[in-house]
């Protein structure tokens, strides 16, 4: 136990410092090769979010952890809107701070809504089919293409000044997230050997809450200056991320041993309760687009208290 824990405790120490330098790292490297802002922002930087829960749901592949990589996906998607946004608006409600969004948001919220019932379907028929990764990765082009279509003028990415060496600084950033991401992996494997827990329970939470730290952080720390505009996006982004690529990696295997404990009952509540915040999330949100208001508090301890309850069911 000694040892899961220092391998967990590192890795999520080394993603938290490695996830936002590649992130940084990765925007300044296409500004470069002159991609667009829009562009940039739906992929780059959605990559870079979503780069911890890639790399941790790859490791669990290669040992044919079906259910744990389905705990990584929904448990990330499910922190990422009770506990990070939860966070952001429980700061932004004790400082009785005015939140709105961009009327725009819709957009975005409608594909939320329906990559999030692509998800629900994929997981409930086989998540581990060579097909259902096809589905969903022509999904999620389609999603990048109709947003650089729709959006491609729009500037969301503030300059950044150049570095020197950012193509070895990029490099060495990834290579500090994967190897943190096999530490995470590695230690809740540990786990599963030494205690009678569930693959479903240990990816819900181990790897989820460990590759969602970052994001926890960011949300916080852009809610204290005042830039809580930005983290609703942010997290739209990274959910269909989540969904859309990172639950495509196991299919692309096509190894049966991966959905021999696999058994969709389990997580039929849990799927639910992760539909039911996405939908909450996105009324909000869209009420926020039309008319400016002070952040609840009882909203935010709504939000915060959903993911400790959905740990109940993971159990």
């Amino acid at each position: 136990m000694t040892i899961a824990f220092l391998s967990i405790t590192s890795g999520i120490l080394l993603i938290w410092a490695s996830a936002e330098k590649l992130e940084r790292y990765s925007v300044i490297a296409a500004k470069q090769f002159g991609f667009s802002p829009f562009l940039i922002g739906s992929t780059v930087i959605a990559f870079g979010t979503s780069a911890p829960e890639m790399l941790t749901t790859f490791f669990a592949a290669l040992q044919n952890r079906g259910p744990m990589i389905i705990g990584n996906v929904v448990g990330s998607n499910v922190a990422n809107l009770s506990l990070v946004f939860g966070s952001m608006l429980l700061v932004v409600s004790l400082k009785k701070q005015v939140i709105k969004q961009d009327p725009t948001i819709y957009r975005n919220l409608i594909i939320l809504l329906l990559s999030s019932l692509l998800v629900w379907l994929i997981i409930a028929t086989d998540p581990f089919n060579v097909t259902s990764s096809v589905i969903l990765l022509i999904s999620l082009i389609g999603v990048i293409s109709y947003w650089y279509k729709t959006n491609s003028n729009e500037s969301s990415i503030e300059e950044i000044i150049e570095e020197k060496n950012i193509s070895f600084k990029l490099f060495l950033s990834l290579i500090v997230l994967v190897s943190a991401a096999w530490l995470i992996t590695n230690g809740a494997n540990l786990i599963l050997q030494n205690f009678n827990l569930g693959e479903l329970f240990i990816g819900f939470t181990v790897l989820a809450i460990g590759t969602s730290l970052p994001e926890i952080a960011a949300s916080i720390s852009l809610a204290l200056k005042g830039r809580y505009e930005t983290v609703a996006g942010t997290l739209i982004g990274s959910n269909i991320f989540n969904g859309l690529c990172v639950l495509a990696i196991p299919g692309l295997f096509s190894n049966n041993e991966m959905g021999v404990s696999w058994n969709y009952s389990d997580w039929s509540n849990l799927l639910l309760i992760l539909f039911c915040i996405t939908s909450i999330f996105s009324f909000y949100i869209l009420s926020l687009s039309k008319k400016g208001r002070k952040a609840s508090l009882l909203l935010s301890l709504l939000f915060l208290s959903t993911y400790f309850v959905s740990l109940i069911y993971a159990y």
